[in-house]
């Protein structure tokens, strides 16, 4: 018999509909066992300079465990500008900042009317600053899995929040429909406390892998050691200390919690970093009303580079000013010119005018002190670069990956996790030879699709 002419009995219709939800179920059973599999863990250690590692300038035994039982590579291409928001926000989607619209860590949204400013204001927890990028763990959640994030730069800036999380402190008395500038830092409405000891951080986190219906996806941030190498720059004893300390309190710590809790060789664990370091030196300021009068324009981003929005009217002047008898350690771009190498050009959040000193320059409005160490120039340089390390089930063990680029570890964490990566500008070819088995995960609708569909012809036609 043919589907023409068919004559569907109750009988023959209950069949197919409870086959169908035997089918379904099956293959929801099928999805939570991907999901819960092997866990992944990624850990970001704000600041870790690839060099250290490449010169074996600092003793990390835990951190050389890692690669020695797992996989690392040389060094990991951040993407422009090598900055804290805009890197982290790559890592967990897979795009370049123009794409995914944190171009910076602070910056000025001429749609909006409205300035971003990293963790000083409202603005940072604001999803209308987020509405055009989606992170991995939010893609998990929807696809009914659960999530755990703790601390991660820009988690807060989603309407939903992840399955785990370590609230905020809000504190009263601050009026988040006040529109803010980057002069004003006094409106801190609501901040993760980086106070909170790293292994208390880690003790919820492990809490969270333990419980009942435990998160698939786990990311967890440190704030060091950035602190260290702003102030006393990547060279410093300062800095080396730091480096120590996240092996020990950080990488350690976590290791042990895992071995002792019998998790160590069942989760995929990866620690990365989110941009490198170059030194700085005071005399190696230029100041930008040397060339251009302050009334003029607005500055929203200074030090490692400029966002000049001129005034109306004005944008011929300034550039003007500036590329005349301009200072030779400086590039000056209209938006328009902007090489398209950097992906940081094709957003509405990109300035007219964009000043981009030499690594180790500073351009500044004023004079003051900012340290001996900064990050935030192009990923260009070498010296903006971040590390990887990975080790668990999923991954091969003592190998050395070369140089890949930050968009890559979002297609490489959603193979991990088994699941469709959202379009995104990574590619899986560039880490693929990392894992163990390369085998294509099929995703479980694909598969309760076709059961279901070959039932449904195999009792139409019988």
């Amino acid at each position: 018999m043919g589907f023409v002419g068919v004559i569907f009995t109750s009988t023959s219709v209950g069949l197919v509909v409870l086959f169908a939800f035997c089918f379904w179920e099956k293959a929801l059973s099928f999805q939570e066992r991907v999901f819960t599999k092997n866990p992944v863990i990624i850990v970001s250690m704000d600041g870790m300079y690839w060099k250290v590692f490449e010169n074996k300038l600092v003793s990390t035994h835990n951190l050389d465990f890692v690669a020695r039982t797992g996989v690392s590579a040389k060094a990991m291409r951040s993407v422009t500008p090598s900055l804290t928001y805009p890197n982290h926000h790559s890592i967990l989607t897979g795009l370049y900042p123009e794409s995914h619209g944190i171009i910076s860590n602070q910056f000025w949204d001429p749609f909006y009317n409205e300035t971003f400013v990293f963790e000083y204001t409202c603005s940072s927890m604001d999803p209308k600053f987020y509405n055009t990028s989606e992170p991995i763990w939010l893609t998990l959640q929807k696809r009914n899995g659960r999530a755990g994030v703790y601390f991660w730069p820009g988690f807060a800036g989603y309407s939903q929040r992840p399955s785990f999380y370590e609230k905020e402190r809000c504190f009263p008395g601050i009026n988040c429909s006040k529109k803010e500038t980057y002069k004003d830092r006094s409106g801190v409405h609501c901040a993760v406390n980086h106070n909170q000891p790293y292994s208390s951080r880690i003790d919820r986190a492990i809490e969270w892998l333990q419980s009942e219906h435990p998160p698939q996806f786990v990311a967890l941030y440190f704030d060091q050691p950035d602190p260290e190498g702003h102030q006393y720059g990547p060279n410093s004893t300062e800095f080396f200390n730091a480096v120590r300390r996240v092996d020990s309190d950080v990488v350690g710590y976590l290791l042990q919690q895992l071995y002792e809790k019998s998790m160590l060789d069942s989760v995929n664990l990866i620690f990365v970093s989110d941009h490198g370091f170059v030194g700085l030196d005071p005399k190696r300021v230029i100041l930008l009303k040397d060339y251009i009068t302050p009334d003029s324009y607005r500055l929203f981003s200074e030090g490692t580079m400029a966002h000049i929005w001129p005034n109306q009217g004005k944008e011929e002047e300034i550039y003007k000013n500036l590329t005349t008898n301009k200072h030779p350690h400086i590039k000056v771009y209209r938006q328009a010119d902007i090489p398209e190498i950097l992906h940081w050009k094709h957003n509405r959040r990109i300035p007219p005018l964009w000043v981009q000193p030499d690594p180790g320059w500073l351009i500044l409005s004023e004079r003051y002190d900012v340290g001996r160490g900064g990050h935030g120039y192009p990923a260009t340089c070498e010296d903006m670069w971040s590390v990887f390390f990975a080790r668990g089930p999923a991954f091969r063990e003592g190998f050395v990956n070369e140089v890949f680029d930050v968009v890559d570890l979002y297609p490489l964490m959603c193979n991990l996790l088994g699941i469709e990566p959202l379009p995104n500008n990574g590619s899986f070819e560039n880490v693929k030879m990392m894992l163990k088995n390369l085998t294509p995960k099929v995703s479980s609708t694909h598969i309760t699709l076709f059961h279901v569909t070959i039932l449904l012809i195999y009792m139409i036609t019988n």
